[in-house]
């Protein structure tokens, strides 16, 4: 499902046909693969399932739209995020809220709301007791199963001693003093976590919610996406939602599915605006580095991008390659995206190709050095639809300006 390179190049020479300007970055999403996505998501799992995709992953109202309209719901890890799905049209009775950290009118204006709310700690239970929870309201309770960790520790949450979630030893306790908990709520990661780990996780909280009595279980998203050629054959949608019926026969079901929805669908180009000698090194210098792809520079070991350089007019350029440093434009060292990447010689005005990029780049999008927002743009057949127009330089002078809320 990852949109290929020759695939792109196609779409950026008929974006430039269509007038679309390719001045500094402009991102892309394909939604008909977004759409494809949601279709594998929803046939593997059993009927009834409610899949909430997470907002975090790509919070375009634009593109939750296009989720909500295709028949999903959505997953909110802020209140904020809850507006975002409110503004995208989700229901609240496909709306799941999920938060480490709310206030307690955060948490009524939720349930008031009817959104499925997990909880993540004793605090939180009794603070909905003493709000007093609706008739029919849909409270989980997150469980750590302390089952182990993946390959990346940062985005691990069920190793045992974890910040989210509760141990699976104080779970019973909990739900007898507080019988407004009516689910259980798992999320193992996602990039890194594989489906054994998942598998473990799903089936410790299940027999869990089982003893208790529980009608559902939301089983988190977490399944991993491939970014790099080297990087192995991920789980598919298919695998997953087998899994799950066999470990959790019986239960209603919620999927938080984010990653693997929108990162292949996205794909990013940026305008190689010089390129440099630095001793025996060439440097292309590019549009985007940490503002745009935080963990890819920050955290390189574990996250990564395909890259392939296009010429001015989205050719893909072929010829001996030659290693390349991919430099961003932020004001310190270490903007370096790619290192020693094999590529054509670079030249000022090219086009570099960043794949998936659909997810975990925009909505982690650094201010540092003040940046404009790039301008996306949806692919929906042969059609294009802005998706965000980005930023001028007066948006960020806004952005920064004191300034009333209500504006």
């Amino acid at each position: 499902m990852r949109v290929s390179v020759d695939e792109a190049a196609g779409v950026v020479q008929r974006a430039l046909a269509s007038g679309i300007r390719l001045d500094k970055t402009v991102m892309f999403h394909d939604l008909g693969r977004v759409r494809a996505r949601l279709d594998a998501l929803t046939a593997a799992f059993p009927r009834g399932t409610l899949h909430a995709v997470a907002v975090k992953a790509n919070p375009l109202v634009e593109v939750l739209k296009v989720v909500v309209a295709h028949g999903a719901g959505l997953e909110a890890a802020s209140f904020e995020e809850l507006e975002l799905a409110l503004a995208a049209g989700c229901p609240p009775e496909r709306l799941v809220y999920d938060s480490p950290a709310r206030t307690v009118a955060e948490l009524r204006d939720a349930l008031a709301l009817g959104a499925w709310v997990n909880v993540d700690g004793p605090e939180e239970l009794e603070r909905i007791a003493v709000l007093g929870p609706p008739q029919g309201a849909r409270i989980g309770l997150r469980v750590n199963p302390g089952v182990g960790a993946g390959s990346i520790a940062a985005t691990s949450t069920v190793a045992r001693g974890g910040r989210f979630g509760v141990s699976v030893e104080d779970v019973p306790a909990l739900v007898a003093r507080h019988p407004f908990v009516t689910g259980l709520h798992v999320h193992t990661g996602s990039q890194g976590v594989g489906l054994a780990l998942i598998e473990a996780a799903v089936r410790v909280t299940a027999e869990l919610a089982r003893s208790l009595g529980l009608a559902w279980l939301d089983v988190g998203g977490g399944i991993p996406v491939r970014y790099t050629a080297a990087d192995p054959e991920p789980p598919t949608y298919a695998a997953w939602g087998a899994m799950v019926a066999d470990a959790a026969p019986g239960f209603a079901l919620v999927t938080e599915a984010g990653r693997s929805v929108h990162a292949a669908a996205g794909f990013t180009v940026t305008r190689v605006e010089s390129v440099k000698r630095v001793g025996d090194r060439t440097l292309a210098i590019v549009h985007v580095g940490a503002d745009l792809f935080l963990r890819w520079v920050y955290a390189s070991a574990s996250w990564d991008h395909d890259l392939a350089l296009l010429d001015a007019d989205g050719r893909v350029r072929v010829g001996p390659g030659e290693p390349v440093d991919v430099a961003g434009p932020l004001c310190f060292a270490g903007d370096v995206p790619a290192r020693g990447r094999t590529l054509p010689a670079p030249r000022a005005g090219d086009l570099l190709l960043v794949r998936d990029t659909g997810a975990y780049t925009l909505s982690m999008w650094s201010r540092h050095c003040s940046r404009a927002l790039p301008p996306v743009w949806g692919v929906d057949g042969d059609a294009f639809v802005r998706l965000h127009a980005g930023e001028t330089p007066a948006d960020v002078v806004r952005f920064w300006s004191n300034r009333p809320a209500e504006e």
